[in-house]
């Protein structure tokens, strides 16, 4: 289920990935984590180094706090 804080995050992702990454984003969703990024990956190892969290609320906190210390 999508929350009220999810959509809002997930607006903040694509207002930062067009303003800094040329609309790059990615959201993936495992059986036990998620992967949010501003980058389009091309391998595991890829995947492996984006912002991971155990729900897509967490996954994309960390993404945006790489982008906004």
């Amino acid at each position: 289920m999508i929350t009220k804080n999810d959509f809002e995050l997930f607006t903040r992702l694509v207002e930062t990935a067009d303003k800094s990454f040329d609309g790059h984003l990615t959201v993936m969703k495992f059986t036990t984590n998620w992967r949010v990024g501003f980058v389009t990956p091309e391998d595991r190892d890829a995947i492996a180094d984006m912002p991971v969290g155990n729900t897509f609320a967490e996954a994309a906190r960390n993404a945006l706090g790489e982008v906004h210390p």
